[in-house]
């Protein structure tokens, strides 16, 4: 397994070695995450989600799960330049949005349902 850190790391040098940071402000970045996303969801547009699912857990379209892949590598990207350009720790990050994400939906109340069920507190 990749560490996250080191990911960002190369991030950061990725983007300084072209000397991007001048246009990369985190507004675009964000913006460039969306325009990513997108494409990543333009690959399931108007097609049937579970037919999808054979198709992609099965393995059986290697064409389709390799640009789901560079779609997602894109995506994710995008997010690690926002963390290097913002000054945070992406895995920091994810892991205190997991405890507040653990804490708002109780697994004892939306186990096996759904919806968002938020715990009443």
């Amino acid at each position: 397994m990749v560490d996250l850190k080191k990911l960002q790391e190369k991030t950061k040098k990725f983007v300084d070695e072209r000397d991007w940071r001048k246009f990369q402000t985190v507004k675009e970045l964000a913006a460039n995450a969306s325009v990513e996303a997108n494409e990543l969801l333009e690959l399931f547009l108007w097609q049937d989600g579970e037919e999808l699912d054979k198709k992609i857990l099965g393995g059986k379209d290697k064409e389709l799960i390799n640009k789901i892949k560079n779609e997602t590598a894109d995506v994710f990207f995008s997010c690690l330049a926002i963390a290097d350009q913002a000054g945070f720790d992406l895995g920091d990050a994810f892991l205190s949005k997991l405890g507040e994400l653990d804490t708002r939906y109780d697994k004892k109340k939306v186990k096996g349902d759904p919806t968002k069920i938020p715990s009443q507190n």
